[in-house]
């Protein structure tokens, strides 16, 4: 028989595995023994043809050639890994290689990369995969006992495929079409695009909010020498509006005493939460420690290959199976000897709960926990140090009881208005005793930061001293936008920006992406000028407020793509087929490119005025007034619709004249509120609301 060519999709897991089967001899882009051939890819060494690699004609961006759908899908090679592929062509053509293993990354993306590798080569000889969850020697060694043939995922690679090919006419279609339309650069994304709509939303939502300010009256009782607040309400408002309102309650209470109402105490609990997926460890170090969702990523990443601490990390299971929940006690028996050695003596003899074990909700991989490898945390960088001890305390805490908590309600009365006062006391810290590190980074400042209240011991009817009152102003303030770890919790669950009820549920368990590529797309939009980072917000710029402005509701809608990408887990299922999906993506693009090429026709029309910035024409198209110079940077534009107003044409055009309208009516707030604004362009050429003081 003759030798076994491992494919890898890195050269460091490569040297893993040789370090394992031993005995191989380095030669120039591979390593080999006596029984096996260990190469590697650099990641993606092939990619899908550019429309002119099939017709050099359609190099040139027209609406007329679009929608572009090739025949049939073909591949090219990466200029800058072409060497190697050219070293794993040779060897898949070897005559004495017999059989090859898929070692690829344990994923959609790992098994797209290895299949356009053997399309590449012609290869018609045998395939098994190596499924990798870790990279301990131990976990190699096992997945070498469990190898199956490639064809047991078939349909991991047809949804590697249709994913890769569904991008490719979404991206380039509608790329070209709305670019050609609106005479700009307008890069288009099945997920990017939605994903982009959820923070050019929320901006619309602050620029739209109108602050308004509020009093609160906030009145320090005293019992048996002990001092809380209460703060007035009345049935479910505890504000008004008016100063003078809330003036009059406190002339009325001013220097009574009080007397209570009653007393509410409960006890709560809260359970530990699940192991992590990618995408808590993401959120988590954003909010800790303000790393992007790529670094994170690159942090596991690196925990995994090269350090052996952490199982594989692009997974969204929260879950272990039975067989890896065996393992635990070896896992932690390795934290022995760092700070949390201190937590072990709880999960002696314990096993974990269906909680957390739970086969059926495992599918290519388990939830993040550390390997049996013993840390050496003085060996690890600081920021490799917090992740690992991230990971780690996640799992203790799951040994660990509930924290337990006492509640206390008070409605206290001073001559027939209300007051209520809330107190919570820490009975037992339970799982939280493990990850307090955690906990209080992750408050860091926020005003929700938990506070202990103490109240003294109160019963029904019990007079209270008026030591004081307050009347307190305060704003209301409009939304926050998004830090990373927010948006990365939005495209988990994109659901929740769909207002139908029905779709909200059909939306359950769908979401933007996957752990794998949430990342990448953050950094691709700040990549590509639309959005910003600004501290730790993301704040979509004009570029990218503009697109969404001219993209069809379709692309840019949460629903759609979420819908996508559970067929795409279905037909790794093998629930759904793939020229299904593809007939529906054909469709899609075909409505869409049908839109782009009417709003061309209106944006052909000539122009309404000069550009105040630059001094190209603006014209119209249909969802603003934009500058004709964009391709060459200028980023003018005057909306058409602005807080929920119609900009007609010569509202525009005296925009443009003038740098000013006159005072306009029916604008309205985020609350519905309407209000009168002039509209008139800043010293940077953005349209403002003047309110004339």
């Amino acid at each position: 028989m003759g030798k076994k060519l491992i494919i890898t999709e890195k050269p460091s897991v490569g040297r893993d595995i040789a370090g394992v089967l031993g005995g191989f001899k380095k030669h120039e882009g591979y390593l080999e023994n006596e029984e096996y051939v260990i190469s590697w890819a650099f990641g993606h060494l092939l990619s899908l043809n550019e429309p002119e690699d099939y017709n050099p004609a359609l190099k040139r961006w027209n609406l007329e050639s679009l929608p572009i759908i090739p025949a049939t899908f073909s591949i090219k090679p990466i200029t800058k890994t072409i060497k190697q592929l050219s070293v794993l062509k040779k060897l898949i053509s070897r005559a004495d290689i017999s059989l090859l293993i898929n070692a690829g990354d344990a994923g959609r993306e790992g098994q797209l990369i290895q299949h356009y590798i053997y399309q590449y080569a012609g290869c018609q000889k045998p395939i098994e995969r190596l499924w990798l969850s870790e990279t301990t020697d131990k976990a190699i060694k096992k997945a070498f006992q469990c190898l199956r043939s490639d064809t047991d995922y078939d349909n991991l690679t047809k949804a590697a495929i249709a994913r890769n090919q569904a991008d490719w006419i979404i991206g380039i279609n509608a790329t070209r079409g709305f670019s050609v339309a609106h005479n700009g650069v307008f890069s288009v994304g099945r997920v990017q695009t939605p994903t982009l709509a959820i923070l050019t939303t929320r901006e619309e939502e602050i620029k739209a909010f109108t602050i308004e300010k509020y009093y609160e009256l906030i009145v320090t009782f005293g019992k048996d020498g002990t001092e809380f607040t209460g703060k007035w309400f009345k049935e479910k408002a505890e504000r008004m509006l008016e100063r003078e309102a809330m003036a009059a309650v406190q002339s009325k209470i001013d220097g009574q005493p009080g007397q209570v109402e009653s007393v509410q105490e409960k006890e709560l609990n809260e359970v530990a939460p699940l192991l992590c997926n990618l995408n808590d460890i993401q959120k988590l170090a954003n909010k800790m420690w303000g790393y992007t969702a790529a670094k994170t990523l690159s942090i596991c990443q690196k925990l995994y290959e090269e350090k052996k601490l952490l199982t594989y990390p692009r997974t969204d299971s929260r879950h272990l199976t039975a067989a890896m929940a065996e393992t635990i006690p070896e896992r932690l028996a390795g934290l022995k000897n760092t700070e949390l050695g201190k937590f072990l003596e709880p999960t002696r003899g314990k096993s974990l709960g269906k909680r957390y074990v739970d086969d059926s909700k495992v599918s290519d991989h388990t939830a993040i926990i550390i390997t049996e490898t013993i840390p050496r945390l003085d060996a690890l960088t600081q920021e490799e140090r917090n992740i690992y001890l991230l990971v780690a305390r996640r799992l203790l805490a799951a040994f660990y009881p509930q924290a337990k908590y006492k509640q206390t309600k008070v409605i206290s009365v001073i001559e027939g208005e209300t007051f209520h006062s809330q107190g919570k006391v820490v009975v037992d810290l339970g799982w939280k005793a493990v990850t307090a590190v955690e906990e209080e980074k992750g408050k860091g400042k926020s005003k929700d930061k938990e506070k202990e209240t103490i109240l003294p011991d109160l019963t029904a009817s019990d007079r209270l001293d008026h030591i004081g009152n307050e009347i307190q102003e305060k704003k209301t303030q409009p939304p926050k936008r998004f830090t990373e770890a927010d948006l990365l919790n939005a495209m988990e669950h994109a659901g929740k920006f769909v207002d139908d009820e029905e779709l909200k549920e059909a939306m359950s368990g769908k979401g933007l992406g996957t752990p794998a590529t949430r990342a990448g797309i953050i950094e691709r939009l700040i990549a590509v000028g639309y959005v910003e980072r600004q501290k730790k917000s993301l704040v979509p710029t004009e570029k990218g407020t503009q697109l969404i402005g001219i993209v069809p509701d379709k692309l840019k809608n949460p629903e759609l793509t979420g819908e996508w990408e559970k067929k795409l887990l279905d037909m790794e299922a093998g629930k759904y087929s793939n020229s299904v999906f593809m007939a529906e993506i054909v469709a899609l693009i075909n409505e869409t490119i049908g839109k782009a090429k009417s709003e061309a026709s209106i944006s052909s029309s000539g122009p309404i005025g000069d550009c105040p910035k630059c001094g190209r024409p603006v014209k119209e198209n249909r969802k603003a007034y934009g500058c004709s110079g964009y391709k060459d940077g200028c980023d003018f534009v005057i909306w058409k619709t602005i807080a929920g107003k119609q900009i007609t044409l010569g509202m525009a055009k005296v925009l443009l004249l003038k740098g000013r309208t006159g005072k306009l009516r029916g604008f309205k707030s985020k609350s519905g509120k309407e209000f009168s604004a002039i509209l008139k362009l800043d010293e940077d050429y953005k349209v403002v609301f003047d309110f004339g003081r």
